[in-house]
């Protein structure tokens, strides 16, 4: 019997990151890291347990530590280089889940830049994947769990509304889905307030699939 699965390819930062399954060199999760991430497995990842609520499998995951969507940074998303590697050996992706931006925001990315850069974008992912089904997360913040990191990125959620606006104009311009995370207005249990534990890890996900809208 064929596989009726959908492939699904995975563009990211660090929350979307593990070893073994997205580039070595850019990783922050991982096994070895489990018992303090609380994010032992690929399956307790937001990504894996999104991918599974949509019946898929995993194709390719490009998500690189310290990334943005950007050219303010490295490794930006919107490279042709990195939408090339959501395919693997030919096969491209039905559905790219998009999450990505937190890096911009960090450095200070001026929006407007970061708005026509996420454009570019969905505009390569458009020309590569033309069937593929996208959708684009909006970004939110952790709160501080029960965790040995004591500081809290404060200054990335009180910065995040332009770049939202940014990432939902460029999805509604492209025609994508929106996962719009940030209209719920609550955040997931972090380390740090940017990267979510286990525990956040599955809040993450369910925002996701609370908000991913239907086209």
């Amino acid at each position: 019997m064929a596989n009726t699965q959908k492939l699904i390819s995975v563009l990211g930062d660090s929350i979307s990151t593990f070893d073994g399954y997205t580039p070595p060199g850019g990783v922050y999760y991982g096994p070895s890291f489990g018992s303090i991430t609380g994010v032992y497995t690929p399956e307790d990842t937001w990504w894996m347990q999104v991918i599974r609520a949509l019946d898929g499998s995993l194709l390719a995951n490009n998500s690189w530590s310290g990334s943005t969507v950007s050219m303010v940074g490295s490794l930006p998303a919107c490279s042709p280089s990195r939408i090339r590697k959501l395919a693997v050996e030919g096969v491209t992706p039905d559905h790219i889940l998009i999450l990505a931006g937190l890096n911009d925001v960090n450095m200070y990315a001026e929006p407007q830049a970061f708005g026509a850069d996420y454009q570019r974008m969905l505009q390569r992912i458009r020309a590569a994947y033309p069937q593929a089904d996208v959708t684009c997360g909006t970004l939110t913040t952790g709160y501080l769990s029960n965790t040995p990191f004591t500081h809290q990125l404060g200054h990335v959620r009180d910065r995040l509304t332009p770049y939202n606006q940014a990432i939902r104009a460029a999805a509604a311009a492209a025609g994508y889905r929106l996962a719009d995370i940030a209209r719920l207005d609550r955040r997931y249990a972090s380390m740090d307030g940017l990267h979510p534990n286990g525990e956040g890890m599955t809040q993450l996900a369910r925002f996701w699939l609370e908000t991913t809208e239907d086209l």
